[in-house]
């Protein structure tokens, strides 16, 4: 696993290369990544490229043995382009100019910013290209923050609706513009987007900025690739988890020679198990409102099925060595936490870890996101752990190259739906009449934090993925589909899996068109339900196990068939209003009307079985679930042969490509731990045995203590 840090010397109070690089090389780093940042430090004026300063790190860099990833500074312009050519500055969706003073603020389609652009790259591919040090270029950094609508990319925009939904006619009917006098008689009739309320053309434009960021990538690893070493890789950082906002995280990765995301997470108790994330809010920076345990495994996941049919290995270019965010928010690790974090990823498929960033600056807007080093630039505690980590990761070598991930489920994910979702979302948000422009966000990691609650590992997976072999596939709130898409998801339900669907799946085709016939649409013979009514949950509804009367002819209400319900199970923010055709209700409402829906039904299908939650469950409850609908298939977790574990012991597995079990085990919590290894294994880093020699060997986990062990 390459292990490191982003570096900028060119940030140092003083001059002190060689002496980074000696506490660099001591805590056993093997790669940093340099350059991305700083565009007027090459070129302080147009046409002066200098990359002297640059040079000096690369050749030193190189000499201790650190490898580079050199990253293009195209993602923040010199005053002087702002000046020179204010048209370049980005026009946002409300239709203001931004303002110089920022990041990734710029029209990167804009002919005078890519004349720029292009010539510092190429500057800088001539005078690193060749270079033995550098083993990869990063291409710009998290691109489609803002949305770009400068007046030729809304031009732009105009001419591929119409090549691509097939002209003037084709667009009034597929976004049905006959409501409220916008059908259009010209392809110049199509408004900007300032004002937009089709939600059509709004999942349209969603996916024009994501191609536009991803064809602004792919265009700088092209300039690259015609000059740079065949050795070099090219890849692109992208935002760990959901991605940037204007982008897609998987387009882009399959465009890159390696997938890559950065990967930040409220540490502290934000990661304990059994969580109890939901009270503490300030442990995440204002950008960040996911705190758990399942965070990095969700970003983690989510990195490993962007490229490929069925995964690969990816590259965390981004993660917290100590605080991230502003000056309110300071939030070290604890001690193992660094080490923890590390294990985690690598176990689900990262082959390069490094920190943001080496030290901590001095100055500028991200002056308290904290670094290996501290504002006084010596070696403290994060920093020795940190040592002690790369010092265990260069004993690891090898040993994880390759490895595939467990996969107890699948868990579908939807880049469509989610864009759709920010314009037509189910949810509020909580505690008001508010549309919340998360909902998707919001359904699918309910799904995903089930998952890691009921100790399954997941594998995500998109409509181009690979989803043979995958016993059971959650498909939340799947709202953009078309018939072909949801026709595959009943194949495979039919061929032997057990196809979990929640509310909003299939309500709308892949225009964002709702359909016309009852839902769920195509899904509905095969589902065995329809229904015509939903309706939003004023308040949480208590759920409850079984089938009674109202819920369908001959039910018993006393069988155990189905997902038990934890005490207090409850359902929150939606509900469909469920009526049987075949299906199965398993669980229902605790309400004198909404009591005659069911909010849980399941039907066979084939080999498999198809179900659909009405409703968003507790997370306990989903987690219940998930554990019924693997158990349904004949399955068991793959940690099961862990037996009972303690509640704050996390299990991961993966199998290397000569047919060896690794694990992944981590003590998420301060009290000590002992689990019983299933049978002799090896310490991966620690090179000993580890659980005795035969099975049912006792492992003792200390605070934040987490081992990656070997079976043979």
């Amino acid at each position: 696993m390459l292990f490191g840090a982003a570096y900028y010397h060119e940030y140092q109070p003083y001059d002190r290369l060689q002496a980074d690089l000696e506490l660099m090389a001591a805590a056993s780093f093997t790669v940093v990544r340099v350059g991305e940042s700083t565009w007027a430090s090459y070129e302080p004026v147009p046409g002066r490229i200098n990359f002297s300063a640059l040079r000096r790190v690369v050749d030193a860099a190189s000499a201790v043995g650190i490898k580079v990833i050199l990253g293009t500074p195209t993602y923040a312009i010199p005053p002087w382009m702002a000046r020179l050519h204010p048209e370049v500055m980005a026009v946002e969706g409300h239709g203001a100019r931004m303002p110089y003073g920022a990041r990734q603020n710029v029209d990167f389609t804009h002919p005078a910013y890519l004349f720029y652009a292009e010539r510092l790259i190429r500057a800088m591919a001539a005078e690193f290209g060749h270079h033995d040090g550098v083993i990869a270029w990063q291409v710009d950094n998290e691109i489609g923050m803002h949305g770009l609508t400068n007046s030729h990319v809304v031009a732009r925009f105009r001419d591929e609706v119409m090549e691509r939904l097939g002209g003037v006619e084709a667009v009034n009917e597929k976004w049905g513009l006959t409501y409220w006098s916008h059908r259009i008689a010209s392809p110049e009739d199509l408004w900007a987007p300032a004002g937009n309320t089709n939600p059509g053309y709004a999942l349209e434009w969603a996916r024009f900025q994501a191609r536009l960021a991803t064809e602004f990538v792919a265009w700088q690893r092209d300039l690259l690739k015609a000059i740079v070493s065949p050795g070099q890789a090219v890849l692109h950082d992208v935002v760990g988890g959901d991605g940037a906002a204007w982008s897609s995280s998987r387009s882009i990765s399959q465009a890159m020679d390696k997938a890559a995301c950065n990967v930040y997470v409220a540490l502290q108790q934000g990661i304990e198990l059994p969580p109890r994330a939901e009270e503490l809010r300030e442990l995440a920076p204002e950008w960040q409102s996911d705190i758990g345990a399942w965070v990095p495994l969700w970003k983690a996941d989510m990195g490993y099925a962007s490229r490929g049919p069925r995964g690969e290995g990816f590259y965390v270019t981004e993660a917290q060595a100590t605080s991230i965010g502003g000056p309110q928010t300071n939030v070290v690790p604890f001690p193992g936490q660094l080490r923890l974090m590390a294990h985690l990823l690598a176990m689900r498929g990262a082959e390069l870890l490094e920190y943001w960033h080496w030290h901590s600056l001095h100055y500028g807007f991200e002056t308290y996101w904290g670094g290996v080093l501290g504002h006084d630039l010596e070696p403290g505690r994060v920093y020795g752990e940190v040592s002690e980590l790369g010092a265990e990761l260069r004993r690891l070598g090898r040993e994880l190259d390759g490895a595939v991930p467990d996969a107890d489920i699948g868990i579908f994910y939807s880049e469509d739906s989610r864009w759709a979702m920010q314009t037509v979302p189910p949810l509020g948000v909580t505690g008001s009449a508010m549309p919340d422009p998360a909902s998707y966000h919001r359904i699918f990691t309910r799904f995903y934090s089930a998952s890691v609650d009921a100790r399954l590992q997941v594998r995500i997976v998109h409509p181009g993925s690979d989803w043979a072999g995958l016993p059971v596939l959650i498909v939340p709130a799947l709202y953009i589909a078309s018939d072909e898409l949801l026709e595959r998801l009943l194949e495979h339900a039919s061929s032997g899996s057990h196809v979990v669907l929640t509310f909003r799946s299939g309500y709308a085709d892949e225009w964002s068109r709702v359909r016309s016939s009852r839902a769920p649409g195509p899904l509905r013979a095969g589902a065995g339900f329809s229904y015509q009514e939903f309706t939003t949950l004023a308040e949480p509804l208590a759920l409850r196990a079984g089938a009674g009367a109202a819920l369908g002819p001959g039910a018993d209400s006393g069988r155990a068939f189905g997902p038990a319900l934890p005490p207090g199970a409850r359902a929150e923010g939606w509900a469909d209003g469920i009526v049987l055709e075949g299906a199965e209700a398993l669980w229902g409402y605790e309400h004198p009307f909404f009591g005659e829906w069911p909010a849980l039904v399941t039907k066979v299908l084939g080999e498999g079985r198809i179900s659909w939650v009405g409703t968003l469950p507790d997370r306990a409850s989903c987690a219940s679930l998930l554990r019924w609908a693997l158990s349904d298939r004949g399955r068991a977790p793959a940690v099961a042969e862990w037996g009972e574990l303690p509640a704050s012991v996390r299990v991961n597995g993966a199998t290397r490509p000569d047919g060896a079990r690794v694990w992944c085990v981590a003590n998420h919590g301060w009290d000590p731990a002992m689990v019983t290894s299933p049978r002799a294994l090896w310490d991966l880093a620690g090179g000993q045995e580890a659980g005795g020699q035969e099975a049912g060997g006792r492992l003792t986990l200390g605070p934040w203590e987490s081992r990656l062990l070997r079976e043979g």
